[in-house]
């Protein structure tokens, strides 16, 4: 059955890619941001439908069946403030659920950062919910994630999914996972396949799709290398590298950034998640230390001094910030990216692999094969619109950054579809007065 459709907070159009596919056709959207605008007209015909604009002001909708959109996110993220309904931006969820009250669509499906279900905006979440509720809607909420989908992606996303009680047959489903995934050798262009790849294990799931005894990062079963290294001073394992293992240091002063590396963090010295430590404090946990050995590592950007209070921290003391410039660095059989952000990204994909994979040698290995020779590159525009599932036919902007940015904001568009066709069988949409 084919349905009507409104794209709310279209951005690039992400539901409506997902929903035509299904046959569906959209009849409004409304987006503000210009360069959205452009790439969704550049996208789909819009010259019979009407731009609604700013959703604040937007006084009805048009009958349709389904209404959809992914709701601005800064709100709820970890890279914005974390104010919640507090912030004008999260206050938009007020218009989106003062129109679902107004126009009483069959169902909808609204989209939001995993921010949205942290304990920290749990409160807001279950207004936002009660809110539905009241209304007459079943309402339902997942965090899916893109690599689930059969995308070479880790993207984590909350769907709120509704369905009016007088419509609805049958109970919603959410989709069922699915492992089959490309290496990112088969994704990206111009990466040198491995002459022998990583071992690959699926993942063991329960009943309900639910992943048992990952790893660490959740998408790899233990026991396996991961094939991504993080470049971090502030963290330690198996794949993790430290500006000491990258800078010409001695062996004494690898050895003094370790002891300073696993005992930052005790409470003894803070309350932090990682404290600075005084030359005092350093020194009793080093034997015959003296202050112009930490002085040289402060020379060589390892460690900084802080004037007041005379302590000492990493200089790279934000994991999110990497080493000069570089977060993360993706091996070629890796079946997984980072999340693709809106502000731009510090990780990157190794153009080739790692000759020794060995638990042994595999960190020395990536270190004298890839990282010092540079051979690591950042990911394209075109790549970037993969890694989200959109068609090959998706028209991008002339610039790369912008449509990177855009990208970066957007759901994918697989995961969206999955959704859409288990709303479908709830029976929701039978019998529509408003379906084409």
């Amino acid at each position: 059955m084919a349905l009507q459709f409104i794209d709310l907070f279209a951005g690039i159009g992400v539901f409506r890619f997902a929903l035509e596919e299904l046959g569906h056709r959209c009849i409004a959207f409304s987006e503000i941001e210009k360069h959205a605008i452009q790439v969704y007209e550049s996208n789909f015909e819009t010259a019979s439908e009407c731009n609604l604009g700013d959703i604040t002001e937007i006084q009805s909708l048009p009958d349709h069946d389904l209404l959809v959109g992914g709701v601005p996110c800064q709100s709820w993220s970890i890279a914005g403030k974390n104010r919640g309904l507090e912030d004008e931006r999260g206050q938009l969820w007020n218009d989106v659920i003062r129109l679902v009250d107004q126009s009483r669509p069959r169902a909808f499906i609204f989209e939001n950062v995993k921010g949205l279900i942290d304990p920290r905006h749990r409160e807001c979440l279950d207004s936002i919910l009660s809110s539905f509720k009241s209304l007459g809607y079943r309402v339902h909420y997942k965090l899916l994630n893109s690599y689930d989908f059969g995308l070479a992606q880790n993207r984590a996303r909350v769907f709120i999914v509704g369905t009016h009680k007088e419509s609805t047959t049958d109970e919603f489903q959410w989709p069922t996972p699915t492992d089959g995934h490309q290496r990112l050798y088969e994704v990206f262009d111009k990466i040198r396949k491995p002459r022998k790849a990583g071992r690959f294990v699926p993942m063991e799931r329960d009943l309900a799709g639910n992943r048992i005894n990952p790893g660490f990062d959740k998408l790899i079963s233990k026991g396996q290398n991961n094939p991504f290294f993080v470049l971090t001073d502030i963290r330690n394992g198996p794949t993790s590298i430290h500006s000491w293992d990258i800078y010409e240091t001695t062996v004494r002063q690898r050895e003094i950034c370790m002891v300073i590396l696993k005992n930052r963090r005790k409470s003894m010295y803070g309350d932090c998640d990682g404290n600075p430590m005084s030359f005092e404090n350093i020194k009793a946990l080093v034997p015959d230390l003296k202050k112009s050995e930490l002085n040289q590592l402060v020379k060589l950007n390892i460690l900084r001094r802080y004037e007041e209070g005379g302590k000492y921290e990493f200089f790279n003391r934000r994991l999110s910030s990497g080493i000069d410039g570089v977060c993360r660095i993706y091996l070629p059989d890796c079946t997984f990216f980072s999340t693709l952000t809106a502000t731009g990204s510090k990780d990157f994909v190794a153009t080739r692999g790692v000759s020794d994979c060995s638990p042994e040698n595999y960190r020395d290995a990536f270190v004298h094969e890839i990282l010092q020779p540079g051979h690591y590159r950042s990911i394209s525009d075109s790549e970037a619109a993969s890694l989200q599932g959109f068609p090959d036919f998706f028209v991008k902007l002339e610039n790369p950054s912008h449509t990177k940015r855009l990208l970066g904001n957007a759901v994918s568009p697989p995961v969206v579809k999955a959704v859409a066709e288990q709303l479908a069988l709830t029976g929701v949409f039978r019998g529509s007065l408003v379906n084409v």
